[in-house]
């Protein structure tokens, strides 16, 4: 739930003493000075007072930890500390893990409520403004603090399309939605400042104090959540909106349906379709009409892959009067299904006579990826009339059991769907939880004769710097190389015979759960492959549904590219320990009859990280292209966490040929690339 994640998932109750827990105080925070000069005795009342107060000090610790919506830690934020209760404020920078702290001492016979607004700003990310009320917290604590990186997301809802839907439903409350009376005219204060004026920042003392009073108006703590969400308070947005929601879950009546909405498009923003469905299933049978709620369920149903459901509530959304954004995800949801003429005209209603080239980037998107399913249609129009073979005449969902020498053959499917389901779960881990990586990169690139002997080679040392996307919605990982020689090359490509290949540490999404559904499997049986009993499972993509593809370029010729494989999965701990993949179908168009792969995983574990990551280890690319057998042979070792920051810059590297192969998401950004450039 939100608040467990957002909130309790980081918050670390301390129960020894502060100087211990908090480190070193600042020295303007000491307190009164321990030496001073005897006073005369006429000022022994003054002092003895002076005592009292010292001993009745209480000690504030202010701590956090400043975070990305993924929960990185952020290095080198500037934090403001503003007391209420004391003109002292403080600028702070947090630390390596994204830690900061400082301690305030104040006579606790005038302070019983210490109020503190934290402003936390960072290049690149939202600035968060956050009150705290530490009267709320009985224990020291360190108070997570979440960044949002500039910009927002246009596969989302806005945040203001959000707050401009549900703060209507919420500016006239009275007792019958829990609010009492003496607390009316606060909260009208409060909906004056963020609706009337626009400053959600100077409502939000009132709507604490009103929520605070009002325990069971779930709708007065839901308004609460949404002005910190407003101002930039993404923690105290997620625990209210949490405490709503589930105030709401059991006591429907008086509760608040948008509270159950604002957790659920919460969660869609930090990309948990499963829990934002949770919520939001529940305001649906609150709100059944509800446009955004409809809208909202379909776009989670879509990001889990379920297209038929998410056509089905978006076409509710729609007719029940929502906006445009609706219309655009049916298109994706229809795209998903391989539905390409209803998709077509879906789009034509949404653009209504408007041109593509003047839509945002998001629209082009789509149109793009709509219009690549034409070319799809039209490359693998025969793929469902009969058996698409690769040159070496099999597929691998029908013929691989006689080419996998010790296979144990299965007897039926039924470990298909478990086997599935938990490779996936550790694919969807490795692209959630991976981190900047940099590694010594070995390739040797030959040139085969007809035999499958070498004719000519040569080799390679180079730095490969693997970093993670800092979007959400964007899976896989950007690859560059640099040669760890001074005045060294990159491999050589076109100009002298070979080719370039990359991209490998993607190569496992095709068993994401987020694309699963857009390939064919087979369990095959099981089989040893050095010295790790594994599960085989046979894959190929169906061209008219996945949103997983490749391009090979050749000149000023383009070819999509789908593929088929094997994947060997370790029995025991359901992670990838071998992965082939082969063309669906040969591409003579752009002079491509055969293109395999296969990868050899390790599991690498790095010092400042619990578990264990499998990466590629040997990496062997073959083509057979224009008539010509190349071959590479990649090999990985010595992984280290790169830090972004860090002085030494690795160049990206140039194009050095017109021919190559990208893997893309076509929902969403390139996930990288598996590039062979011949």
């Amino acid at each position: 739930m939100l608040a467990f994640r957002s909130y309790l998932g980081f918050l670390i109750f301390v129960s020894v003493i502060l100087g211990v827990c908090f480190g070193a105080r600042p020295a303007l925070a000491q307190g009164p000075p321990g030496a001073m000069m005897a006073p005369p005795e006429e000022m022994n009342f003054g002092v003895s007072q002076m005592g009292a107060l010292a001993r009745n000090q209480k000690e504030w610790a202010v701590a956090g930890r400043v975070m990305t919506m993924s929960g990185n830690f952020i290095r080198g934020a500037h934090v403001l500390v503003s007391p209420l209760q004391a003109d002292d404020r403080r600028v702070l920078e947090s630390g390596a893990s994204g830690d900061f702290q400082t301690v305030y001492f104040l006579t606790e016979l005038y302070v019983t409520d210490f109020e503190v607004w934290l402003t936390v700003k960072k290049e690149g990310f939202e600035t968060a403004h956050e009150l705290i009320h530490y009267a709320d917290f009985p224990n020291p604590v360190w108070l997570p603090i979440t960044l949002r990186t500039e910009g927002q997301d246009p596969t989302l809802l806005p945040r203001q399309e959000l707050i401009s839907h549900l703060v209507p439903e919420l500016q006239s409350l009275g007792p019958s939605d829990g609010l009492l009376a003496k607390s009316e005219k606060e909260y009208a204060k409060g909906v004056r400042e963020f609706v009337g004026k626009g400053r959600p920042d100077l409502s939000l003392d009132d709507f604490y104090d009103v929520a605070r009073r009002n325990p069971n108006c779930a709708k007065c703590r839901t308004m609460l959540a949404l002005a910190e969400l407003d101002s930039g308070n993404w923690d105290g947005a997620a625990r209210n909106a949490e405490s709503a929601a589930q105030w709401t879950l059991k006591n429907t009546a008086g509760g608040s349906p948008e509270a159950l909405e604002l957790a659920g498009v919460m969660e869609s923003w930090l990309h948990n379709p499963k829990a934002a469905t949770y919520f939001l299933v529940d305001a649906h049978k609150l709100k059944p009409s509800d446009p955004l709620v409809l809208q909202e369920i379909g776009r989670a149903q879509f990001e889990l892959g379920r297209f038929e459901v998410a056509d089905t509530y978006l076409s509710k959304s729609i007719a029940a009067g929502a906006g445009p954004e609706a219309r655009l995800l049916k298109v994706q949801a229809l795209l998903g299904e391989g539905s390409l003429d209803k998709a077509n005209a879906e789009m034509r209603r949404f653009l209504n006579g408007r041109k593509v080239e003047t839509m945002p980037i998001e629209v082009r998107r789509v149109w793009a990826e709509l219009q690549n399913g034409k070319q799809i249609r039209a490359l693998y129009a025969e793929s469902g009339k009969r058996k698409v073979r690769t040159a070496a005449s099999f597929d691998y969902l029908h013929y691989t059991a006689r080419q996998l020498k010790g296979l144990v053959p299965a007897k039926d499917q039924s470990r298909l769907k478990p086997i599935l389901a938990a490779v996936g779960e550790n694919v969807a881990a490795l692209f959630r939880n991976f981190q900047n990586t940099i590694s010594v990169e070995q390739i040797r690139q030959e040139q085969l004769r007809r035999n499958g002997k070498i004719s000519a080679s040569r080799s390679g040392k180079y730095r490969y710097l693997c970093l993670v996307p800092s979007h959400h919605s964007i899976l896989g990982f950007t690859e560059y190389r640099q040669n760890v020689e001074r005045g060294g090359g990159l491999p050589r490509g076109l100009d002298r015979g070979y080719m370039l290949t990359s991209g490998f540490a993607s190569a496992a999404l095709v068993l994401h759960p987020a694309f699963q559904s857009q390939s064919k499997f087979r369990y095959l049986g099981r089989q040893v492959v050095d010295g790790h009993e594994t599960y085989v499972i046979a894959f190929a993509q169906e061209p008219m549904k996945a949103r997983l593809m490749g391009a090979f370029d050749f000149g000023n010729h383009r070819a999509l590219i789908f593929e088929q494989g094997l994947a060997w999965v370790n029995t025991r701990n359901d992670e990838i320990v071998r992965l082939r993949t082969d063309l669906l179908k040969p591409l003579p168009e752009v002079r491509l009859r055969e293109e395999t792969t296969q990868i050899d995983y390790h599991d690498v574990r790095f010092k400042k990280l619990a578990r264990a990551f499998p990466l590629p280890e040997t990496v062997v690319v073959t083509v057979h292209w224009n008539g010509k057998r190349l071959r590479n042979v990649h090999r990985y070792s010595d992984f280290k966490l790169y830090n972004v920051g860090l002085s030494e810059k690795i160049k990206v590297p140039k194009t050095q040929n017109a021919a190559s192969k990208a893997v893309t998401d076509s929902s969403n950004p390139p996930v990288g690339s598996k590039v062979a450039q011949p």
